[in-house]
Order: C-alpha cells, then structure tokens, then sequence
C-alpha cells in the first residue's frame, strides 16, 4: 500500500467543528465520574486508573477550585453551554454550583487563592449568574469575598493566610476583589485588594533604584530534584505574578503608584531574560549565585512564555507602550524557537492549561491580533491538531493522561480539572472554535 494511501487516517487533520465536537466527547467523560455525597453531585478529580494520589496532588488538588475542582468543571460546561445553546450544559454547571454552596464553609477561606481557594468558587459563581440571573450565586460569591477578608491573619500592619503571598497561593484574593468590586462597586472590595497588594509590596527586594523583585517561593521545598534557593521568578510563583498583581490594582484603582512598582518589577524580568536577537525567555528559576543557569524553562502558563505574555499583554493594554508588545513579540518566538507545539521538551510536558499545550493554546488565540501578520492562528490550529490527536477516546468519551508531577513522569493519569486536565483541553478548543466562529465566550482571568 502507499504510503500517501495511509497518511490522511494515521496523521489526522481536524478542522473547525473537530474542536467544538471534542469539547463535548471530553464532557461525556467528565460527566461519567460524578461522586455523590450528603451535599449533592460533583466531580471527581481524577479517573484515578491504576494509581493513587501522592501527598502534593493530595495537598494541592482540591474538588471544590478552579484549578482542578468543582469550580473550574463547572466553568467549563458553562462555557460549552454559552458555546452551543444547550441547556444541559448550564445544568451541569449548576449541578457544580448547588453543591459548593451547599458544602460552603467560612474556614474554607483560609485558603482564599483564585486558582486554589475559595476565589475560583467566587469567579465561577458570578459568571454563572451573568447566565442564570440566580441572585443567590452572586450573593454567595459576595459571602466569599467578605469571609476570605474575616479569614486573614493581621500582623504588623500586614494581611496574610498561611504565609503565602505569591499569585497562585494567595495573592490572587487581590483579582478576586477586584473582580467583586468590579461587579458591585461596594468600595470595601477595593480596600481589601489595597491592603493585601500593599503587604506584599513589603516583601519586595529592592536590587537598585529602578529594579525590584520578589522571592516567595522556594520549589525545592516541594520538589528536591530542584536546586535549593533559587528564585522563582515567573507567573505565576514569582515576580511577574507579582507585576500582574499590581497591574490589577492600578487599573482599578488609578493610583500610579502600583504601576510604577510594576515596571521596576518588570525591569528585573528583563534584567535575567535568556535572549538571542529576536527571541526572549524568562527562566524558570534564576540561580543568582550559581556557575550555570538551571537548564529547564517551562514554557506554558506556570513559569513559562505563556504566563509572562499575560503579564506584558495586561501592561500593553494599560499603557500602549510597545515595549510590552515587543516582549510579547519575543516570547512568542522563543515559544517557537522551542518547537511548540509538536516538540516535547523537559519544561513543556503535558495537556494542560497550567503547564501544557492548552495553556499555549490559549496564549496564540489571545495574542493573534495583537502580533503582526496574525499569523498566530495558524499556530493555534497546529496545537489543537496536537491537542486532540494526543487524546485517547473510546466509547465513554475523550480524555488525556498526563503526568503532573514532572519529576515523576511515570505517574500518569486522567486528571478531570480546568487547569490540570480533561476540563481544560476542551475549554482552550472551545476557545479556538469560539474565535474563528466569532461567538463570545466566557474567558479565564487571564486570557480575558
């Protein structure tokens, strides 16, 4: 047989509607692993298929958020409902809702993160009343963000819960009061925001008069394989979570103060970029004192080109220095110069948004008209084609198994969740499908 006779089914092309049709094979799969207690129905994290969670996917991947919970599921068939008009959808995602309301505690809030607190349940629960109309979803988002504020810890003039500071800890109840203040105008939001901003900025490291930076987290802590000390300095652990942060807060609140204190933290990411003439990339952990860089760079949403393009796009958009658009420009080559999307490396692994090929989907459909040529689209098709040619399907739906951990690549599963898994992949192809359809969906705090 040739060759030529077999290529159109081994290396499968897919267009348009392939995207909005695999969105809903991976809500077949998803909808099958339901878990129901005294509270109602929800979603199990993972398919859990020949393994058991370790202690970091115990600790960290909760039911309830937005990063692989309730929240972020639910988020997803909200969008797929705003995607195709079928009211199944919307009821799932009430399903989700009902139950995180009903299994709501205020000590939940101790934990206040966007991504792995309370705030998801909050970001998820007011999109849903924009589609419901369903006061009680906004009014339990409200009680969220009031609890998150009675949870803190006060000291020495500072907010705080658990000690973490950084933009995926906790740092992210700074957006999620914005966001409330944004949707009611109740001013104590934005003192709220402005207390928790103004305590991190305490924390900053002041290299000289122009360059500020922050070091809040210490991965090796987590993961021993990676060297001791290092200063992470991406988005979203580091400094540039940090810029973000303060980006939110000026455009809310139009104090240039915090813009001021963003761009000396973006002259720091500047300062230890790897470069070459056309290309930019912010590493993964800057070893200051070290003989030779640390050789992975991430290159998706966490640590990666994806989450420091979020950062510039925010400040583009904020002031219309195209500085911001040629770091955008530069990080979209490295991407490139990588291989993405169809070169694995050992910091792009896995199909996800957090530290995958659906984050970098994600990223190409936002940049594309901001770029030059627009060529990003045609990059966006190469990585869903990836997308969903790297799913397994059968008869239950379609899925992914990944391995999260990247230090244990042997600990593969089918993670069901908005930022590590199934959820996700499907969302970021119904954001392509939702583009080149021109339908408005429903978009993730940072790819708004």
């Amino acid at each position: 047989m040739a060759i030529n006779n077999i290529i159109p089914g081994i290396f499968k092309v897919t267009d348009t509607e392939d995207y909005l049709e695999a969105a809903k094979q991976t809500a077949a799969w998803i909808s099958a692993h339901k878990v129901t207690d005294e509270y109602g129905t929800l979603w199990a994290v993972s398919c859990r298929e020949g393994k058991s969670r370790d202690e970091v996917e115990t600790t960290y991947l909760s039911n309830r958020t937005l990063y692989s919970g309730a929240s972020g599921i639910g988020f997803f068939f909200l969008r797929l409902f705003e995607a195709t008009g079928d009211k199944k959808y919307l009821e799932e995602a009430e399903a989700g809702a009902e139950y995180l309301i009903a299994s709501y505690d205020p000590s939940l809030s101790v934990k206040p993160g966007l991504h792995t607190g309370t705030s998801g349940e909050g970001f998820f629960l007011i999109n849903l009343y924009h589609k419901t109309n369903k006061a009680k979803y906004l009014e339990q988002a409200i009680r969220i963000a009031d609890d998150i504020y009675d949870r803190a810890t006060r000291a020495d003039g500072k907010i705080s819960w658990n000690g973490l500071y950084d933009y995926m800890g906790n740092g992210s109840a700074v957006t999620y009061w914005i966001y409330v203040y944004n949707e009611t105008s109740e001013a104590r939001f934005l003192d709220h925001a402005k207390l928790s901003i103004d305590s991190i900025l305490d924390l900053r490291i002041e290299d000289s008069e122009d360059t500020i930076h922050w070091h809040l987290l210490n991965v090796h802590d987590y993961f021993k394989e990676v060297p001791d000390n290092g200063i992470v300095a991406n988005f979203a652990h580091g400094t540039a979570g940090i810029v973000y942060l303060l980006a939110q807060y000026y455009e809310a609140s139009g104090d240039k103060k915090y813009l001021d204190y963003a761009v000396k933290g973006v002259n720091f990411l500047e300062k230890i970029a790897v470069k070459d003439d056309d290309s930019s990339i912010i590493p993964y952990i800057y070893l200051p004192d070290g003989d030779k860089p640390y050789d992975v760079y991430y290159l998706s949403l966490c640590h990666g080109p994806v989450g420091s393009a979020v950062v510039f796009k925010k400040l583009f958009k904020l002031t219309g220095d195209k500085r911001y658009l040629e770091w955008i420009r530069r990080l979209n080559n490295a991407l490139i110069k990588a291989g993405v999307p169809e070169k694995r490396s050992s910091g792009y692994w896995n199909n996800c948004i957090c530290c995958g090929s659906s984050g970098i989907l994600l990223h190409f459909i936002s940049t594309d008209e901001i770029l030059p040529g627009n060529a990003n689209i045609t990059l966006a098709r190469r990585t869903a084609n990836k997308l969903i040619n790297d799913a397994y399907k059968d008869e239950q739906g379609r899925r992914w198994y990944d391995a999260w951990t990247r230090v244990k690549p042997w600990d593969v599963d089918s993670n069901l969740g908005l930022y590590i898994g199934d959820a996700g992949n499907a969302s970021a192809l119904l954001s392509l499908y939702a583009s080149i359809k021109e339908i408005n969906l429903t978009e993730l705090p940072e790819f708004a």
